[in-house]
């Protein structure tokens, strides 16, 4: 058994931190609101986030990220990307050097143009250990035990072996790789091309368009892995494809709900955002990527077609004219 924390009770940290006390660890679950860390360890369910799932009595609710983090073995982190920073700067008094952080959020930070992993150099220091989780894993479907796998991706190999032997288990399978970047990279971008293809189906187009669409969306991908200085295999990947294709033809994603919306024409952003109740980490990234174009000077025409829907008021047929190019 391992002392492990989970930073972070949305619906992600939640559904992991399932998975480590399944597998007998002992998790303490960092809540963002003291209410939630309340109700949770009253009722052992996470009904803001996660309804529905009874939580395993291994998992310790705590407001507190001094609690959470002390004594803990490893720190799995699964902060949407736009408040990682704040989050790590707060964890940032209690890391010990012999902990290792595991990177479970998915995006790219605006204005820095910076990766998880990259964020928690940034604030902590490059010499901690770290490692990535990303793949086609949907929280719930994760935290009712159905049969799922990821990527995961470490600062060293040793790491990885060991990351990957205590999170496996008869229905979740870690599978190696080596590109740390690139896993991030996937896990990030497939968010935006996600949006695209539910702009498409929201403004009427069929499987046919949405599918050429997604097969261009990979391209772009691997591109910009490259960039950041990923491989651009790692893409057709579990972090790549199989979350893109997840996300983007699954029934469960926020980002293609929002990109529906918007392909409709029925609502501005900022009232479905409003309903919706927060910000799906692919509006953030769709940003963060507009930034990378105009910075590296990249021809990415289905990433840039998305962004000007979105925050430049042009319709959806400008998206098929950019996969027509």
């Amino acid at each position: 058994m391992k002392h492990v924390c989970v930073l972070g009770d949305g619906a992600w940290g939640t559904a992991f931190a399932t998975l480590l006390a399944h597998n007998g660890h002992a998790v303490k679950l960092w809540c963002y609101e003291a209410d939630n860390a309340q109700i949770i360890a009253r009722t052992r369910i996470n009904e803001r986030y996660l309804p529905g799932i009874r939580l395993s009595e291994r998992i310790t609710p705590t407001a507190s990220i001094e609690d959470a983090m002390r004594g803990s073995e490893w720190v799995f982190e699964a902060i949407p990307v736009q408040y990682l920073r704040s989050v790590i700067q707060k964890a940032a008094p209690h890391v010990s050097d012999e902990q290792i952080w595991v990177v479970l959020s998915k995006g790219i930070e605006q204005d820095t143009l910076l990766l998880p992993t990259q964020i928690i150099d940034d604030v902590c220091g490059k010499n901690h250990k770290k490692a990535v989780v990303a793949g086609p894993t949907f929280a719930a479907d994760l935290a009712q035990k159905q049969v799922s796998a990821a990527s995961v991706a470490a600062t060293d190999s040793a790491i990885a072996h060991e990351l990957q032997t205590f999170l496996a288990n008869d229905y979740f399978k870690p599978v190696l790789n080596t590109d740390l970047i690139g896993i991030q990279v996937g896990g990030a971008v497939k968010n935006v091309i996600t949006l695209g293809v539910g702009m498409l189906e929201g403004a009427g187009y069929t499987d046919n368009t949405k599918v050429f669409l997604v097969t261009r969306g990979l391209q772009e991908m691997s591109e910009i892995a490259k960039t950041f200085g990923g491989k651009p295999e790692t893409i057709y990947g579990l972090s790549g494809a199989g979350d893109l294709m997840l996300t983007a033809l699954g029934k469960l994603s926020r980002n293609l709900a929002v990109g529906k919306r918007l392909g409709k024409g029925d609502a501005s952003l900022q009232t479905i955002l409003n309903e919706l109740g927060h910000v799906p980490e692919g509006i953030n990234t769709v940003q963060t990527i507009h930034q990378l174009i105009e910075t590296k000077k990249l021809q990415l025409p289905i990433c840039t077609a998305i962004y000007e829907i979105i925050f430049a008021g042009k319709k959806v047929d400008h998206l098929i004219t950019a996969l027509m190019q």
